[in-house]
């Protein structure tokens, strides 16, 4: 029944070659239609057609109504069920979706795409295991798919397996060589294994291919941060601002970058907007007390270490800045209290301050 659907398919394609998705499809599908009324797998095939206008169009009732009747017509159609699948998880029948998935591969276990979709929801349901399994099967019947190596490439890198996930990434860039997302997350894998200036070669080739990726312009503005080129990266994190103006993150990257550079107001002003964007950014926060440490603001600094800590309060750095304020200031005791509890947080700075100054 496999080869008969796949040639009738094939026949019903090549016989209106003339007409394309770029055309007017209902006079395609009707074409479809007049040679579709006395052939089951044939009428299949040109309701699953309609199914997937439908689905592309993301009308997925409409689709999942069209995929239902090609069914009917032909029970043993692996596609419909992958597609009904996939509409009935946009429509939040996961539970459906996911059974359809399952009747799919019964149907065909070298539907690649029905794995492949299965693993996505997976993933969504912070299965990331079981995920890598359903992506590695879809890469397994299928290796010339760009997507699948990316994807489980990203649950490699969330789960700090790094090697494995750059190797995914490469693949993918290798596959789909405009691929802008995978040569960022290449970078990323790169700069967590300490390889910065591949880092940077992948990520610039992340905004070659896609010059308005504001958080690959961010990512490659620290990854020149970590060779210690901070007028690149500030060039680099301000082309992010520019095309993601709430953009928090790239706002305290700069600002960081800002402060390396001894342009402390300016670092200030960075922080701040950060915070404005985020008004629970503890780092900012942190940030902006190290920024008035240099600018000699003390009570600016314990006041910004201190909501830093409000919002995350064993982050050993605001207790060290918080504590170098306090000296300041003349208070030596709340100094102390502040570098041996960031001591006992495994900061080592703060143990040499509390060693020398306490002790």
């Amino acid at each position: 029944m496999k080869s008969i659907k796949v040639y009738l398919f094939l026949c019903l394609m090549g016989a209106f070659s003339s007409f394309s998705w770029g055309q007017d499809k209902e006079e395609f599908l009707n074409k479809l239609e007049e040679i579709g009324e006395t052939d089951s797998v044939a009428k299949a095939q040109l309701l699953y057609n309609k199914g997937v206008v439908a689905m592309n169009q993301e009308l997925f009732n409409e689709a999942v109504d069209l995929f239902n009747q090609a069914i009917q017509y032909n029970p043993n159609f692996a596609e419909s069920y992958l597609n009904r699948g996939v509409s009935n998880i946009e429509m939040g029948k996961k539970s459906q979706g996911m059974s359809d998935l399952v009747e799919a591969i019964l149907l065909n276990p070298s539907l690649d795409k029905a794995y492949f979709a299965m693993g996505k929801q997976l993933e969504k349901d912070k299965k990331e295991k079981e995920a890598i399994k359903k992506y590695a099967k879809a890469i397994e019947i299928n290796p010339k798919e760009a997507v699948y190596f990316y994807k489980r490439g990203v649950l490699y890198f969330k789960d700090k397996k790094y090697p494995e996930a750059k190797t995914d990434f490469k693949k993918a860039t290798a596959l789909k060589p405009d691929y802008a997302y995978a040569w960022n997350d290449l970078g990323s894998a790169y700069l967590q294994l300490e390889q910065n200036k591949m880092a940077i070669s992948a990520y610039e080739r992340a905004v070659k291919e896609n010059p308005k990726l504001a958080l690959a312009w961010n990512n490659l503005g620290s990854a020149y941060r970590s060779v210690k080129e901070y007028d690149k990266a500030i060039d680099a994190y301000t082309k992010a601002i520019n095309l993601k103006r709430d953009y928090p993150l790239a706002y305290n990257n700069r600002g960081i970058a800002k402060l390396k550079t001894g342009k402390y107001k300016e670092a200030v002003k960075d922080f701040s907007k950060a915070i404005v964007l985020n008004e629970d950014y503890a780092l900012a926060y942190n940030n902006r007390a190290s920024a008035y440490i240099k600018l000699e603001e003390w009570d600016k600094a314990v006041n910004d270490a201190s909501k830093a800590l409000e919002l995350d309060d064993e982050f050993a750095y605001a207790l060290f800045n918080r504590g170098i304020a306090k000296e300041m200031k003349r208070d030596l005791a709340g100094a102390c209290a502040d570098w041996k509890k960031a001591s006992a947080l495994g900061l080592k700075a703060a143990e040499t301050y509390y060693l020398s100054s306490c002790k």
